[in-house]
Formats: structure tokens, sequence, C-alpha cells
């Protein structure tokens, strides 16, 4: 009973050492970083905006193209593609005048991204963006729209957050296990001594 005890508070101990070095990635956006790119497309893969920072010159158009299982829009100050975003689906956005687009997806929060037009100097709204949805002929495979160029991107860490998160789920089960049995054994005893 003693070394089931000592067991659970080493387990507790080992968790309450190990939380903080474990990375945050549960829920929202994106939490591998911010990148920056030049080109013409953004991808939505593993709940980012790649690049997120996308710098173009006026009058480019640039392809939104959502690469993740999961739904994704785009949703901006006067511009942008609100509806949900399914896996292949995208569209297409012109920016004519220069400026700072900030867009985001409403279903991560977190997962933001902006279009830096030119020198970034100038109003950035919406009223010098036409959106096209991107459209795919029926006889070619659907794939995704243009890859950003010179996309920096850090590794991801999401790997270690996933492990370690089992392992304080494993640990957690132990303690609350050994915390149980010993609870239960000590009630058996006092019902089985007054009896």
């Amino acid at each position: 009973m003693a070394r089931r005890a000592r067991i659970a508070a080493a387990g507790a101990l080992l968790a309450w050492l190990a939380l903080p070095v474990l990375p945050a990635s549960a829920g929202g956006g994106c939490h591998t970083g911010v990148t920056q790119g030049t080109g013409n497309a953004v991808v939505m893969q593993d709940a980012c905006f790649t690049p997120t920072i996308l710098q173009v010159e006026p009058g480019a158009t640039v392809a939104f193209s959502n690469e993740d299982p999961m739904m994704h829009n785009v949703t901006a100050n006067g511009w942008g593609y609100f509806d949900a975003m399914n896996h292949g689906d995208g569209f297409t956005a012109t920016f004519e005048g220069p400026g700072v687009y900030p867009y985001a997806c409403t279903y991560h929060p977190g997962m933001t991204g902006a279009v830096v037009v030119g020198n970034g100097k100038g109003e950035g709204n919406g009223e010098f963006v036409a959106v096209e949805p991107l459209i795919v002929p029926e006889d070619e495979p659907a794939e995704p729209a243009a890859e950003p160029v010179a996309a920096a991107r850090p590794a991801s860490s999401s790997s270690v957050g996933w492990v370690g998160g089992g392992a304080l789920g494993l640990l957690a089960g132990i303690a609350v296990g050994a915390l149980a049995t010993r609870h239960r054994g000590g009630t058996t005893a006092s019902t089985t001594s007054t009896s």
C-alpha cells in the first residue's frame, strides 16, 4: 500500500515538473510561429496560413487553398471567403492598392495572416480586393493552386506535445488508480472491523 502511494506521489511530482517544459499546442490555430514569404499563394495547412505574411506587388493575384482535412475560411475587412472551405477548396484575391491586408480563420482562433502589398503603406482595406472562386476543371484532379515561394517555416514540435500530453495522462491515470485502490482498501478494512 505504501509503495503504491510513493509511486503515485512520484508520478504526480514528475507531471508537475514536466508540465512547464511542454509546448502549449491545444486548440486554436497555428502554433508553429510566423512565417514570411513571397509568391502568389497562401496554403492552409496544419491550422496555419503558410506563409503567415505574404509580400506581393500591387495588382497581384493570390491563390488561397485549403490543404487541411478540416474546414477553414478567410475573413477580412471587406474581402475574403466567409463560407466553409473543405480540403481542396480555394479562391483567388487580387490586391490592387498598397497596404496591409490582415485576415483570419473564424473556426480556429489564432489562425491569422496578412498580405502586405507594396511597401505596406496605404489604406489596406477591402475596397482594393477582387475575390473570385478557384475553379478546377472536372477532368483534372484537385491540386493546390500554387505553392508559396520562399516561405520559411519553423520545424513543428507538435509531436512533443502529443507525446508529453499522453505521458502526463498516463501518469495521472496511475495516480488516480493508486489513490482509488488505497481509498477502497481503507474503506473495506474499516467496514470489516466494525462488523
